[in-house]
């Protein structure tokens, strides 16, 4: 249905371009530390309109050349935004997930800028009601979790917040135990080990990682996405074993295209469709509704994103009915690129709630180019401007 939609738009893309934005805010995780990380914003223009898309290009490197990194979109000059979109999905592979996806983002907004449609409508998306923001929070230390958690309940992000876990059983502990002293016992905390309980793949026991998880869900936490590197099989029988402590798969769910093939029911009680790592909107929400057709609750995640995307990943959490959003701005590192925003359909209300304000051609987002490229520190593109 959508290839359908997007067949009625025949005007060729004229240009692409990419503009480089820098955060150099500190992430930590259990693989690791990110101290910088580039994003790219990417603006593709056919007629007399634009879409735009973001994903990151780059973490923990200072040199990145935007031309090497458009060339391989040179031959997309000319094409139509359906016949784009099919050579994106075809070229996934060679792409990589994270081009393709922030390519396709913008297509589709293009396209619904040139249809006079909104992005959801062209996804045949259909929810509209508000759906709750999650706070996430990247600490290893204790108190300074304390810190952030304050910061959460003062901002309204009160009925669900995600904590960074390390896969260190006695440090974990203490985050969670930190967390839920913060947040009280009605709001519900996610923890995210990022396979720290087991790294690899493994035939071995599932005992340690339960005694684990138990452990965990006795000092507050109510699910643990990505505890460990497992089978489906496996994801199934954790599940299992651990009950009333839900499981939430994320890095199984990449890319978009082959998980919405290989998911199952059973890995867990809410599935995390994780914005950046997907490839593919289209294909990210032909995997939602897998997923909800299995009956279980539907997140949808974030990969650290500061500008276009937000709005992106929040409407279709709303047109998903997804049960929370994490792809949130991020004070402190989406700042400059707000200062670019002339128009945005998305809101968050004082209780933390991401909003619909009203429906507006593509993806609704009209940024002021040249605000853009004087906070950007450099800039590519391909095409005729």
């Amino acid at each position: 249905m959508i290839m359908e939609r997007l067949s009625q738009v025949t005007e060729p893309i004229r240009s692409i371009e990419l503009y480089r934005y820098d955060v150099n805010v500190q992430r930590t995780f259990s693989h690791g530390a990110w101290t910088n990380r580039i994003h790219g914003f990417i603006r593709i223009s056919a007629g007399n309109q634009s879409g735009w898309g973001e994903n990151i290009m780059a973490v923990n490197r200072e040199e990145l050349d935007l031309n090497e990194w458009l060339s391989p979109l040179q031959e997309l000059i000319g094409m139509s935004i359906g016949e784009a979109v099919r050579t994106v999905t075809s070229r996934l592979t060679e792409l990589c997930s994270k081009r393709a996806e922030m390519v396709e983002t913008a297509l589709l907004d293009l396209a619904g800028h040139l249809l006079g449609q909104s992005a959801l409508d062209l996804l045949g998306l259909d929810g509209k009601e508000p759906v709750p923001g999650l706070f996430c929070i990247l600490e290893n230390d204790p108190e300074k979790v304390r810190v952030r958690a304050q910061e959460s309940w003062d901002q309204g992000y009160r009925t669900h917040l995600k904590v960074k876990l390390f896969g260190d059983i006695a440090l974990d502990k203490k985050i969670v135990e930190a967390a839920r002293d913060i947040m009280g016992p009605e709001t519900f905390i996610v923890g995210d080990v990022n396979y720290g309980y087991r790294p690899k793949k493994s035939e071995d026991d599932l005992d340690g990682i339960v005694a684990s998880l138990r452990i965990l869900e006795e000092a507050g936490l109510n699910a643990c996405e990505d505890p460990a590197s497992l089978t489906m099989p496996q994801w199934i029988e954790l599940q299992r074993q651990v009950a009333t402590l839900q499981l939430l798969p994320d890095v199984p769910l990449r890319p978009a295209v082959e998980a919405a093939r290989t998911v199952t029911a059973g890995m867990g009680g809410i599935y995390n469709i994780h914005p950046g790592c997907a490839g593919s909107l289209i294909h990210a929400v032909e995997l939602a509704r897998k997923i909800q057709s299995f009956g279980a609750r539907l997140m949808i995640g974030d990969d650290s994103l500061v500008g276009p995307a937000c709005t992106v990943w929040q409407q279709l959490a709303i047109g998903l009915s997804a049960d929370w959003v994490e792809a949130l701005e991020k004070p402190g590192e989406s700042d400059a690129f707000e200062t670019c925003v002339i128009a945005q359909v998305t809101s968050r209300t004082a209780d933390s709630e991401v909003n619909l304000r009203s429906d507006s051609p593509g993806f609704g987002l009209v940024l002021d180019a040249k605000q853009l490229r004087s906070v950007c520190p450099d800039y590519g593109q391909i095409g005729l401007v």
